[in-house]
Formats: structure tokens, sequence, C-alpha cells
């Protein structure tokens, strides 16, 4: 009976030792089977780096005791300050006056600083302003070109018009009055007439005509207006063009004006006491007269001086002639001609274009985007010290070009010149980044994969088109809607993929840009050996996702309990056998 009990005692134990490996085993697996069932992420994002802010500028230097540099400030500068734009700001477009300065933006709306006594900043007000003050131009008006006298200022319009406003006392706005304005007001030329281009001089005025013909109107005590008279006039009169002359571009200085035709050639009338006509007399001309250039000089822009004339030539360099008694024609003397001369230039510089305005210097943009001067720099106009000057005589001037300081890495792309300020544009440094998103980021052969790209611009905004490649072969072209971006939809075969979308631009506000890759792989679902399919049980190391999850934490919930019941089954009867 011993022998009995003995191995019905170690059978009891066998069994109570098994029911509990049965129960820990079944623990075990659910809590295997509950670690398989986690959460993937929802989608892939690309991330690339922020773009740096970039505000476009304006910059000026010089004269500011009227506010005219728009700073903040009435101090002269020698070196370039930045002009106090409102923020967001686009610039396209600058002009200098006698001592007020404009910008044109790239809405086509007006902005004005510097001296407003006679009116000239057009906002309603004779109250001067050191930084810039909006325009008041009519309802709808969109302006194309901008220009400054003295005291007076013109806008040209993209219907063609032209307005003015500002000091009128030589009628030089051209309404038919000689009473000065501080809103614009409509310039009187004849009816049909298309105004192509303006410029002003101290007290008179020009416009281009879409024929090819100009106008001017204003104070013609020197014969400025070319209409072979010096009767001055409050209402546009024709410029007396020989027959066959085209003109597309004009210029205004104190008291004489220039033009170039459409066969790069120069023509001059007006003031001519210092040779500013550049016909080799001091004769003032009551009509055009030809510039006494070389046969053969190809012209390609002009601008007046004070009481000096500057041309670009085709060739990159320039000519100047008139009053040098500043060093205004940059050839490295003080004597004043009646016939063009060379600007001597640094080597291997060329210009691309050049700007004065009834002053008595000169700005020129160079074919590196640097900026040079020369001429009187009394206010500092030149953007440069030359105190070093070894000639005491002039020692607040520079004969011949010198560079402006310019902050470090900066470029411009134009100037203007007031009468004893300048202004520059820098170059827009704009930039874009493309975004792209991939949704789902694990898809299957048989679920469809959206492609987001989405372009961040400044200053913007992003106008253009995406194009989606995978591995480098382009797959569509969409372009960008209202909100920058595009979308489009397909379906990709199994295997791994290289996503990218690659921005096109349509604007110089927003340049070209490309996302950074995305990697896509896609499954077959009907590959049950598939080792990249998160649904197949042959995988035990993958995430449980999908149709299985309730099935499987049945499952395990069973195990759970089933394990509970040994170990309980277990310690009961281990329990009563001991009582026993």
């Amino acid at each position: 009976m011993q022998g009995i009990g003995q191995r019905l005692a170690r059978g009891v134990e066998g069994q109570q030792t098994g029911r509990t490996a049965a129960g820990w085993l079944s623990l075990a697996l659910a809590v295997t089977v509950t670690q398989a069932v986690v959460v993937s992420p929802a989608f892939a994002q690309n991330k690339p780096p922020t773009a740096a802010a970039v505000t476009d500028t304006a910059l000026s230097w010089g004269e500011g005791d009227k506010g005219q540099l728009g700073n903040g400030t009435n101090d002269n500068s020698n070196v370039p300050v930045e002009v106090s734009l409102p923020s967001g700001t686009l610039v396209t477009a600058i002009a200098g006056g006698g001592a007020h300065s404009l910008a044109l933006t790239n809405t086509g709306t007006l902005l004005a600083w510097g001296e407003n006594s006679s009116g000239q900043l057009g906002d309603g007000s004779t109250n001067s302003s050191n930084t810039p003050v909006a325009v008041d131009l009519p309802a709808g008006t969109e302006v194309t070109a901008i220009a400054a006298g003295n005291v007076h200022s013109l806008a040209l319009t993209s219907s063609g018009t032209v307005f003015a406003w500002g000091g009128n006392s030589s009628g030089q706005l051209g309404d038919g009055s000689t009473d000065s304005t501080s809103t614009p007001v409509t310039v009187g030329l004849p009816t049909n007439t298309t105004a192509t281009a303006i410029a002003a001089g101290d007290s008179h005025s020009l416009s281009l005509t879409a024929t090819g013909s100009a106008f001017a109107w204003g104070d013609n005590s020197q014969g400025q207006l070319g209409d072979e008279s010096t009767n001055s006039t409050s209402k546009p009169s024709n410029v007396a063009l020989t027959s066959g002359t085209t003109l597309i571009a004009i210029a205004g200085g104190a008291a004489h004006s220039l033009a170039l035709t459409s066969e790069n050639a120069a023509l001059a009338w007006g003031d001519n006491s210092q040779g500013q006509l550049g016909d080799g007399t001091n004769d003032d001309a009551l009509a055009p007269v030809n510039v006494a250039l070389a046969p053969g000089t190809e012209v390609t822009a002009v601008a007046a001086g004070n009481r000096h004339s500057v041309a670009l030539l085709g060739n990159g360099t320039a000519a100047a002639w008139g009053n040098n008694s500043q060093g205004q024609l940059g050839n490295g003397n003080n004597t004043s001609s009646g016939t063009p001369v060379e600007v001597i230039l640094p080597a291997d510089t060329t210009l691309t274009a050049i700007a004065a305005n009834n002053s008595n210097h000169t700005v020129a943009i160079t074919n590196t985007e640097t900026a040079l001067a020369w001429g009187d720099n009394s206010f500092g106009q030149l953007g440069a010290e030359t105190d070093d000057t070894p000639d005491p005589a002039i020692a607040s001037s520079s004969n011949t070009p010198i560079a402006v300081n310019l902050p470090t890495g900066t470029t411009l792309t134009t100037a203007a010149v007031g009468s004893n300020h300048s202004l520059a544009l820098p170059t827009l440094q704009a930039t874009s980044t493309t975004g792209l998103r991939v949704s789902p980021p694990d898809p299957t052969t048989d679920q469809d994969v959206t492609l987001t790209a989405t372009v961040t611009c400044d200053p913007g905004p992003a106008t253009g088109s995406i194009t989606f490649r995978n591995n480098n072969t382009d797959l569509a072209t969409v372009r960008l809607d209202s909100n920058s971006t595009a979308t489009y939809t397909t379906r990709l075969p199994a295997g791994t993929h290289t996503i990218t979308a690659h921005y096109t631009s349509t604007t110089s506000l927003c340049p070209n840009s490309q996302s950074e890759s995305v990697t896509v792989t896609v499954t077959d679902p009907t590959d049950p050996t598939d080792p990249t399919d998160p649904t197949d049980p042959t995988d035990p190391g993958l995430p449980i996702t999908g149709a299985s999850l309730p099935s499987l934490l049945a499952t395990a919930t069973l195990l759970i309990l089933a394990g509970a019941s040994f170990i309980y089954l277990t310690r009961r009867h281990r329990s009563s056998h001991h009582q026993k």
C-alpha cells in the first residue's frame, strides 16, 4: 500500500508540475501575442531645411537733411544705408529727385520719402518724411515706371497714361495749370497718345510715346523742351524730331534733355553752357542735335546730370561730356568737354547701367553687380571716402570711378541718382523649399498612393508646377494650386521606390527647388511568403496589424484564462493533498 501511495503521490506531484508548467506557458504565449500588437507610424514625412527669411531692400547714401535717404533719420551718410521699407514690400524701381525719392512696388503702388514742401511725395500733405509713405494714387492705378524732378514727380501707368504731382511753377505737371498739388493729377497728353517711358529734369518733364515720338512740358527757358522755342508750357508739346527719327529712351537734366534713337545714336537739346549737349559747341539747341560720338559707336543708354551727360556704350564702356569741375566726366581730370570723352573704368570692368539726374555725380552698375561712382562727393553721394585725394581743391570729389562701399555680399541690379544722393536696389535673394509627403507610407500593390508636394517661398508666392519622379523617372507634372500644393495619385509595383518632387518656377520671386527623397517599399498582398508583408503569419518578427488583430487578441485572452486555470487547479490540489 505504501508503494502504491508513494507512486500515487509522485503521480499527483507530476500532474501538479505539468499543470503549473502549462499555466505559465499559456501566460508566456499571451504576453508574446500581446507584445506583437504595436502601433505603426501613420505616414512618412520629408522635412527639408527651412529657408532663411529674405526681405528685399533699397539702399541709399549721400545727403539726408530732408529725409531723402528714407532710413528714419535726417543725417548724411557716405556709405549705403537701408531704406525703411514697410515689412514685406518688394521694390522694382527707384528714382531720386532734388531732395526726395520714389520707389515702385511689385504691386504697382508707389512709395515716396524726403522733402515734401511742394507736395512731391504725393501723399496729400506737404509734410516731409524720412521714411516711406504711400503715394495717393487713384484707385485701380497700376504704375509701371517712375521719375523724379527737383520738386515734382512722375508716374507712368500700365494704360499708357502719365500722372504728375508736386511743384508746378513752370507747368512741369503738364495738367494745363501752374498750380502745385500734393496728389497725382493726369498729364494732358493728346488724345489716343500712349506713353511708354517718362523722364524728369529740374523743372521740365518728358514722355516717350508708343510711336517713337516724344512730348515735353514745363520750363523751356533754355530750349529743354526741344520744340524749337523757349516758351515754357503747362501742356505737353511735341519734341521737334527730324523726319524718320524714332526714339527708344529719354533723359532729363537741369535744363537739357537727351534721347536714344532706334539706331542707337544719342540726341541732345537745351542748355549747352558747359558743353552738355556734346555737339562740340556751347550753343543752346532748341531742337535735338546729334551728340558727336565716333562713327560706329553704339549707344545703349543715356543719363543727364546737372550740366553733364553720360552714355552707356554697346561694348560696356561709357562716354561723358559737359561740365567736369567736380570730376563728373570720370576721365581722370577736371576739364570740361563739349564732346564725349571716355570714362576711365577699372581693368576688366564693364558697365550694365548708368544713372545721373540733375546731379554732379554719376553711379553705374558693373558686370559683377557692384557699383562705381564718380564726381561730386560733398555729401557722401559716391558712397565711399575720398578725403585722400591728392588735390585739396577736389578733396570732396573723384574724377575717376571708385567702388561704392556696399555691405559685404551685396550685389545690385539697378541704381538711381538724386541731386546729392544715390539709391540702389540689391539683387533679390529669393529662396524656396519643396516638401513631399507620400500616403500611405507602406502601400501594397493594390492600393492608391497619393503624392503631395508643397512649396514654401520667400518672398514668394509660389507659381509654377511640380514634377513627381520615381527612381529619377518622371511620373507626372502637376500645376501648383492656390495653396502652393500639387497632388498626384498613382499605384506602384512591388519593390522599393525613391520618390522626389521637383518645383519649376514661373517667377523670379520663388526659385526652383527639389524635395528630399522619400523611400517607399511596396508589398504584394497575394504573396504569403513575402518577408515584408506585415500580415504574413510566417514572419514572427513584424508587428501584427489589420484584420488578424481581433482574433489574436481573443487567442491571447483564452491563453491567459487557461494559464490561470491550470495554476489555480494545481495550487488547490496541492493544498488538499497536504491536508490529508
